[in-house]
């Protein structure tokens, strides 16, 4: 598993993070690689939303999962753009499947497929993971536009929270 700190704040007056599928390098205070994935992610001044971005080099789908470093028990937000239609989806990993939630978190959320590259961008309300200190995230992508297909890498990382 591989640990990264979410220390970093958006600062004052600077723009949040636009949730349209196109992952910039000044964009989000935090972003790493990971293996061949890059991570966005942001807490608003104000502490209430959290953002995230995920760009994979698939033409496929591609997920982050919250909460766990494997599919059961993870709040799992997948999405893929086939040309058509952008589709992003909640679910929730159980075993070694998932199936969409009845409740909805996302605040906004975007996903697009540039150039053999997909990016997913979200953001949801911080209030359900105040007060802890460490977030287990994963990080996936598949090689097809569905949430069906088994992924094609899988990286199980974990984000340390410094809440302001």
């Amino acid at each position: 598993m591989i640990g990264l700190g979410f220390s970093q704040v958006i600062p004052a007056g600077s723009a949040v993070p636009v949730t349209d599928g196109i992952l910039k390098q000044s964009e989000y205070p935090q972003l790493d690689t990971y293996q061949d994935m890059r991570l966005g992610q942001a807490v608003s001044t104000d502490g209430k939303t959290l953002y995230f971005a995920l760009e994979a080099p698939t033409s496929g789908w591609v997920a982050l999962g919250l909460g766990a470093n494997r599919m059961d028990g993870a709040y799992l937000i997948l999405g893929y753009d086939d040309g058509k239609n952008a589709v992003v989806s909640e679910e929730t990993g159980r075993g070694h499947s998932h199936q969409p939630n009845a409740v909805k978190k996302l605040l906004t959320s975007a996903v697009k497929e540039t150039s053999g590259k997909t990016v997913l961008e979200f953001s949801l309300p911080a209030s359900d993971y105040a007060g802890i200190s460490s977030l287990k995230m994963l990080l996936a992508y598949g090689k097809q536009d569905n949430f069906t297909s088994i992924h094609q890498r899988f990286v199980p990382v974990q984000v340390e929270l410094k809440w302001k």
